[in-house]
C-alpha cells in the first residue's frame, strides 16, 4: 500500500531510480524541481529537499512512496499566485511502471484530504489538454472543466475541484 510521505534524504537512490525511469529533463510534476536543482550527488540531493522544506509554508511536498520505491509526486501549492494561475494548486506526476494502477487517484484524494485541513474551499488542477489520464484522475474526484485555455506549453484543461468540509466538522 502506498503512503505519502515528507520529502527526505534517505530516499535519493529510490528517488534517483524513479527520476531515471522519466528519461532526462525537470519534468516531473509533483517533485517541485527546477532547472537549478542539482539532484545526482547526495549533498545536492540535501539541499534540493532542504529547499523544498524550506517552502512548506507555501506548498505541501509529498512522495508517493511504496516497500522503499518512489511511485512519484504531487504538490499542494497554497494561495492564488501567478504560478497558482498557471499550473494549479495541485501537480503530481507517477512514473511510467506505476502508472494505469489507481496510485494518481489514491494521491489526489489523500492531497484534497490536506486542502481541506488547510481550510481550502476549491482548488484548481490543470493539465495538457491531451493527458487522459489525467482528466480522467481529475474527474475522479469531481473535477468541474472550466474551460480549455492556450499556454505557453499548448492548450490546458482548468478543472476546479470543491472541497467541503468533512462530515460532522463544525458541529
Amino acid at each position: 500500500m502506498p503512503e505519502l510521505v515528507v520529502p527526505s534524504a534517505r530516499l535519493h537512490s529510490a528517488w534517483l531510480e524513479a527520476h531515471a525511469e522519466w528519461g532526462p529533463g525537470f519534468h516531473e510534476d509533483g517533485f517541485g524541481l527546477l532547472p537549478i536543482d542539482e539532484v545526482d550527488s547526495p549533498g545536492g540531493f540535501v539541499a534540493w529537499v532542504a529547499r523544498l522544506d524550506g517552502e512548506s509554508g507555501a506548498c505541501t511536498y509529498r512522495w508517493i512512496v511504496d516497500g522503499g520505491r518512489v511511485l512519484g509526486g504531487i504538490a499542494l501549492r497554497h494561495g492564488f499566485g501567478e504560478f497558482v494561475q498557471w499550473a494549479g494548486h495541485i501537480g503530481y506526476g507517477i512514473r511510467p511502471s506505476a502508472r494505469q494502477r489507481g496510485v494518481a487517484t489514491w494521491a489526489l484524494g489523500r492531497m484534497l484530504d490536506k486542502a481541506r485541513e488547510l481550510g481550502m474551499d476549491r482548488v484548481l488542477l490543470v493539465c495538457t489538454a491531451e493527458n487522459v489520464a489525467s482528466v480522467k484522475t481529475i474527474e475522479r474526484h469531481g473535477g468541474v472543466l472550466e474551460g480549455i485555455r492556450e499556454t505557453r506549453l499548448g492548450p490546458a484543461r482548468r478543472y476546479w475541484i470543491f472541497v467541503s468540509p468533512r462530515d460532522g466538522a463544525g458541529d
